[in-house]
């Protein structure tokens, strides 16, 4: 086949690459003509953090090691460019989603509304938000005067779907849900406290699943997940000294949207270290390739450093996705990072 010929369907058959890249993206052919480069500006995906947060008499020193911690979990997000947004609720938002018209005094609508503890108040904080740690501090300690009926399942649910946080999460972006409590999650239908597995209108783990698969649109783990500090054995049970549940439902729901599961009588520096892991092992840099690739031959370079073939750290192919991974956190591109992907395609 004439050189000039080749060399023209070659260019007709490449297409922008989609997924994680939203940059501008170019293609070339190289110096050999049966080898493709695709070369782009890496955009990290967009992040949602929704923090439901139990506001009972047992938790102020879990709240503060929240507001203590968070700088080093935040600025990982922060430095690789990560385009975030951070909101808090507590676990009273149920009465005003559920029980809204009930007559008790946390039955209102304005249960629902993320917290804010700032003057003025900011109710949802992103990458602009002046003097954001303290901002998260003062969110995130959202006092002890709750009930102690903690009802974290259904006010996740509230919160999300209140007419008062709309715009909160973006389509295009990942969900990232953690829940902090000491008490065990027993969201049903009634008012009333009961802490029965078997009640018989005890709502299932699964239908929380199925509701941020609705209200996303999208998928657990690759779209959204659950993570949660909780009590997760008998020793932090003991430790606690106060009676307390083990978090099995939070553990499920973890498990079901691949999310983090987290001892809240661990130190909240490994916590949030570990979430932070989970976030950033769901929303790594993926790119779609237009031509199935000699595999031997693929090499990927992020701003001029070529980056080895690995399933843990470093780029991985997938032949069913046809799409190359980034895998692990130490060759993970920052936002604005060039991404040059070289290959020889299989023969037609």
């Amino acid at each position: 086949m004439n050189r000039k010929l080749l060399t023209a369907i070659c260019f007709t058959s490449l297409t922008m690459m989609v997924g994680c890249d939203k940059g501008g993206s170019t293609f070339s052919i190289l110096s050999d003509s049966s080898q493709f480069q695709q070369a782009s500006t890496f955009v990290p995906r967009k992040l949602d953090v929704l923090l439901v947060v139990d506001n009972s008499g047992s938790m102020s020193s879990s709240q503060s090691s929240l507001a203590t911690n968070f700088p080093a979990f935040i600025s990982y997000f922060k430095n690789k460019g990560y385009d975030f947004r951070i909101a808090v609720t507590t676990s009273d938002a149920y009465y005003g989603d559920q029980f809204v018209n009930q007559p008790c005094s946390l039955c209102n609508i304005n249960q629902t509304k993320f917290r804010s503890g700032t003057s003025p108040a900011i109710y949802v904080l992103d990458n602009n938000t002046p003097n954001l740690n303290s901002a998260f501090a003062s969110n995130v300690q959202v006092g002890t005067t709750g009930s102690g009926d903690e009802r974290l399942f259904s006010s996740m649910k509230a919160a999300l779907g209140s007419s008062l946080n709309t715009g909160f999460h973006r389509s295009d972006a990942y969900l990232s849900v953690i829940l902090i409590s000491d008490e065990e999650d027993f969201s049903h239908d009634d008012i009333n406290l009961n802490e029965s597995y078997t009640q018989p209108t005890l709502h299932s783990v699964a239908s929380y699943k199925s509701f941020l698969e609705t209200f996303t649109g999208a998928r657990a783990v690759t779209d959204f997940s659950v993570s949660t500090i909780a009590v997760l054995d008998a020793t932090c049970r003991a430790s606690l000294g106060t009676n307390q549940k083990i978090g099995l439902r939070y553990m499920e729901l973890a498990d079901l949207t691949g999310g983090s599961k987290n001892s809240i009588c661990a130190p909240f520096t490994t916590v949030l270290n570990n979430i932070s892991a989970t976030i950033t092992a769901q929303t790594k840099a993926k790119f779609f390739l237009n031509r199935k690739p000699v595999v031997s031959s693929i090499r990927v370079i992020i701003d001029g450093v070529l980056i080895p073939q690995s399933a843990t750290d470093g780029w991985f192919y997938d032949s069913v996705s046809n799409s190359i991974t980034i895998n692990g956190g130490t060759y993970q591109p920052q936002a604005g990072a060039s991404i040059t992907i070289n290959f020889d395609p299989e023969s037609l």
